[in-house]
């Protein structure tokens, strides 16, 4: 009989990196040995709460005391912030300390202030509610904070986000720059713009593609109205699908600024895949994987002339971007399409229930 494991994460049409992330996962994920299943946390646009995250949370957690006792493992998918902390906490006390289920955590965003409140108020707190069988986490420097927190290196592993392979078909141009995140501060939407301001004055055929949307939305096309960018910047508003894709295939460049509390933004895995060449900053996850000169640049600046910096020695050295292209594809390819990480998860989760 196959060991049942329950997922807890948003609705899979949701916006965001972790509704994609098990979308891709259940469309892919096989198995002899185990059955997967979901349950959608949170507020949704499909699960009649509307925007009420208490009425939903007090709802999960009755239904779920009837629900965990049938599964072998819960799988839980935090970010390290304030809310997720006090309702995935309150999901894995459930289920490890009254079901005595196992348990495994995957963190997937990781807010600093909220990391440094509990280094210096409340690690024993939090390892009383986060106590588990394995933790996931998407960085390096996560991991090792969690180890000074007390936790058990050989209980820590390393996780990737994950995109789906598909290849290229169109020519790319490297000035094609695509932005592809919510417009939030933090996240380094302006800065973009900014850095495409300073190119086109030299490089008047660039584009910059500005898709997604957020609370930054009518400030940004403000800017970019009365500083007369129009013609070298565009906001296509919120995609994914195929529509995404066929943007991506077009650019060379994924500019992501970013100085966000990111785990391992999929934005950029999905640009890596598509053999974007991907200028960014030294942010959690993405620290591991962007090697400058061999896949992209990380900029510890967060000046738009630095940015531009690089992107202008792209353009003057077509070879350096057609090779960081190729290297791109075929990292992505190996460690971070979809069907290989089925793969890590499956072994993972036996190892846990069997």
């Amino acid at each position: 009989m196959k060991k049942k494991v329950l997922v807890l994460c948003p609705e899979q049409n949701a916006k965001g990196g972790v509704a994609f992330y098990y979308s891709l996962i259940q469309r892919y994920f096989t198995s002899e040995r185990l059955s997967l299943e979901f349950y959608h946390t949170g507020s949704g646009p499909n699960n009649g709460f509307k925007n009420n995250r208490f009425l939903k949370s007090l709802f999960d957690i009755l239904h779920l005391i009837r629900k965990i006792p049938d599964y072998d493992l819960i799988v839980l998918n935090p970010s390290l912030d304030a809310k997720s902390i006090i309702r995935d906490g309150t999901y894995n006390f459930i289920s490890k300390k009254i079901f005595t289920k196992k348990t495994l955590i995957l963190f997937h965003g990781w807010n600093r202030k909220t990391e440094n409140y509990i280094g210096f108020m409340g690690k024993g707190l939090f390892r009383y509610f986060f106590y588990c069988d394995k933790l996931l986490v998407l960085a390096k420097q996560f991991r090792s904070v969690l180890i000074e927190w007390g936790y058990s290196p050989d209980k820590i592993g390393l996780e990737t986000t994950i995109y789906e392979h598909l290849h290229a078909n169109t020519a790319k141009d490297p000035y094609k720059i695509i932005f592809l995140s919510r417009f939030a501060e933090g996240k380094g939407a302006l800065e973009a713009i900014q850095t495409v301001e300073i190119l086109a004055k030299m490089f008047p055929k660039i584009k910059l593609y500005m898709s997604g949307d957020g609370p930054l939305d009518s400030k940004l096309k403000e800017y970019v109205t009365n500083h007369k960018l129009d013609k070298n910047i565009e906001f296509t508003g919120w995609i994914d699908g195929q529509k995404k894709y066929d943007l991506l295939q077009q650019c060379g460049i994924m500019l992501f600024p970013t100085n966000y509390g990111e785990g391992m933004p999929i934005c950029v895995i999905e640009g890596m895949g598509m053999g974007l060449a991907i200028i960014t900053r030294p942010v959690a996850g993405l620290a591991d994987i962007i090697k400058n000169g061999i896949n992209g640049y990380l900029v510890e600046s967060i000046e738009p002339e630095a940015f531009a910096d690089i992107i202008r020695g792209l353009f003057n050295n077509k070879n350096l971007w057609e090779n960081i292209s190729r290297n791109n594809e075929e990292l992505a390819k190996r460690k971070f399409e979809v069907k290989a990480a089925v793969k890590r998860l499956e072994k993972t989760y036996f190892e846990l229930v069997q």
